[in-house]
Parts: C-alpha cells; sequence; structure tokens
C-alpha cells in the first residue's frame, strides 16, 4: 500500500526580505512572493504545518540521507507573522518517524501515526506503521498522549469547521474525531459505490478543503503519461463525486491547498493551478518564478500562505 500524508513541508535558508513580483499579464492577477526569516531548524521534507491566529506552527519531518536510511526530527517551531521571528517549542513526544500525520481541532495540534523503513534484514525497504497519536496545546507548550485504537495508517486526514475526520478510501471507511470525549465514531461506504481507487492516491500534499467537503487528487499513469482526477468527498454524506480533471499533462509531483473559496496546485516544479468549485473548472495560473521553484505550503495566516522552496521560507499570495 502506498503511504498517503496530509499536511507536508520542505526546506528552509538564510533570511533576507524582499518582494518578488512577476510581469502582470491581462487577466490574470498579480502574485507576490516575499522572503521571511530562515527556518532555524534543520531542513528537511514531510513536516507537519498548522496555523492558530497570527501564529503558525511547523515541525517533525524527515530526510534522507542513503538508501532506506532517513533522519527523522522531533523539534517543533512556532512562527510569528507579526514579528518575522521562529521560537522552538517543545519537542513531540513519540518515537521518530516518516510520513507524519496531523490535524488541527479546537486549537489543539494533533500529531503522529506515519511509519518507518526497516533499513536492514529480510523485511529491508519495508513499511511499518505507527499509530500512536498526541496533541499539542500551544497555550501551555505541552503534548498529551490521546486515543489512536481506532485509526490507522494511510488515512487521509482533514478538520472542516472545527471537526476533524480520517477518511481511507483501502478500507472505504471515514473516522470523525471528538476531541471532547477523545473517541472516533466510523461509517463506511459499500463496494458498489463510487470512489477513487486507493492505489492512485500517491504522495503528500494531495488534498485541500473547500465548503465543508473535501478535495482529494489522483494520479493515474496511462502509455507513459500521467493524468491527475479529481475527487470531491462529502463526509455529511459519505459519498463522492468525479469532478473535471486537472488540465493536461498530469504530474506525479504535487502541492495541493486552499485559500479562500479556491483550491490550488503547485504541479511538478512551478506549473500553478487554481480550482473553483463553483463552476467545476481548472484555472492555469502565472507561472511560479524559478526562484520560488517546488514551492511547499505549510500553513496559511489570514490570505497568506507560507511555505518553502530552495531552502527558503516564503509568504506567499496567490
Amino acid at each position: 500500500m502506498k503511504h498517503r500524508s496530509l499536511f507536508f513541508i520542505l526546506f528552509f535558508s538564510p533570511f533576507i526580505l524582499f518582494s518578488q513580483t512577476g510581469t502582470q499579464e491581462p487577466g490574470i492577477e498579480k502574485i507576490t512572493w516575499t522572503k521571511k526569516a530562515d527556518f532555524p531548524g534543520s531542513s528537511r521534507n514531510e513536516g507537519i504545518g498548522f496555523s492558530i491566529g497570527s501564529k503558525g506552527y511547523f515541525g517533525v519531518g524527515q530526510k534522507q540521507v542513503e538508501l532506506f536510511v532517513y533522519k527523522s526530527y522531533t523539534d517543533f517551531w512556532e512562527y510569528d507573522s507579526e514579528t518575522n521571528t521562529w521560537t522552538q517549542k517543545s519537542d513531540f513526544p513519540g518515537k521518530e518517524r516518516l510520513g507524519t500525520q496531523g490535524f488541527l481541532v479546537h486549537g489543539k495540534i494533533y500529531v503522529g501515526l506515519g511509519y518507518f523503513i526497516a533499513p536492514y534484514g529480510a523485511n529491508a525497504g519495508s513499511n511499518e506503521y505507527l499509530t500512536d497519536l498526541y496533541a499539542f496545546d500551544p497555550a501551555v507548550n505541552t503534548w498529551s498522549k490521546k486515543n489512536d485504537k481506532q485509526i490507522e495508517g494511510g488515512s487521509i486526514f482533514f478538520t472542516i469547521k472545527d471537526t476533524a475526520y480520517a477518511v481511507n478510501p483501502e478500507y472505504r471507511v471515514l473516522k470523525k474525531y471528538n476531541p471532547l470525549t477523545d473517541a472516533w465514531t466510523e461509517n463506511n461506504w459499500t463496494k458498489k459505490a463510487i470512489a477513487p481507487n486507493y492505489a492512485n492516491i500517491i504522495g503528500n500534499n494531495i488534498n485541500f478543503s473547500l465548503k465543508e467537503k473535501e478535495y482529494i487528487i489522483t494520479t493515474i499513469k496511462k502509455k507513459g503519461n500521467y493524468i491527475n482526477q479529481l475527487w470531491e468527498f462529502d463526509p455529511h454524506t459519505i459519498t463522492w463525486n468525479q469532478k473535471n480533471d486537472l488540465p493536461l499533462p498530469g504530474n506525479d509531483t504535487l502541492n495541493a491547498f486552499s485559500l479562500g473559496e479556491k483550491g490550488y496546485v503547485r504541479r511538478g516544479g512551478n506549473d500553478f493551478l487554481e480550482y473553483d468549485p463553483a463552476v467545476d473548472a481548472w484555472i492555469t495560473k502565472k507561472e511560479i518564478p524559478a526562484e520560488n521553484k517546488y514551492f511547499s505550503k505549510t500553513f496559511s495566516i489570514g490570505e497568506k500562505i507560507y511555505g518553502f522552496s530552495k531552502h527558503k521560507f516564503w509568504e506567499f499570495i496567490p
């Protein structure tokens, strides 16, 4: 089974502050990039990022050092968008891991699950999944162990209206989390129901939330070419609807997120798309500049997106 994870990220670097804008073309909104304070921790992939108020939170993640061998991190950081500064918080208490999952609900950040790769022996290269889950409370800078008995690796986590969900297309199951009782409730859809093939859910950062629905991008390879399909999931009715595909050519390297009433996808190095659910249509936006190639979102604050590109931390206004 391919591993999927929600919320993730890339790299870091030195502090310089400037704004970068491309030439505005007719019918295309200006895209603004601003270099922000460099991240004090080590560079990494697949970190977890969320925002609460004017502050963003980022941490954990991994970095490959050789075949089947990864360096994993447990540090956790707070970014203050008003002062443009980073502050280290309490480390994640769980075991170091790859593909860490997370979600935000009721002002707390939940982190856990993931997997590690056996580096040696008969199982070398195989994934061994973890199921532990912890909640971070920024108000008191502490972590607490949470109920992980009813969730599986490979689930896609998302939050809608301060309610957390875990959907798993492989097992055709949706689980809803109640933070007050620390309990998960379960609902299923049938084999005959229309739904995406879990084998086509590849990589990280492939989902975004809009208007109480979750959107998931799948990747299908046909005759050497990729096709990216868009699926809409309604957690209230537990139903899937296939929407319009992303424009060709497809790609298996995606970074999806939402802002306001639109969804956005950075595909490949600098292909940038906008999705409007009101008309089920994709618009090709201005290409991401070379300086910001492979931009990956960490969190959003207000109408601004924050993330990493080429080891640098950026503020991005689509």
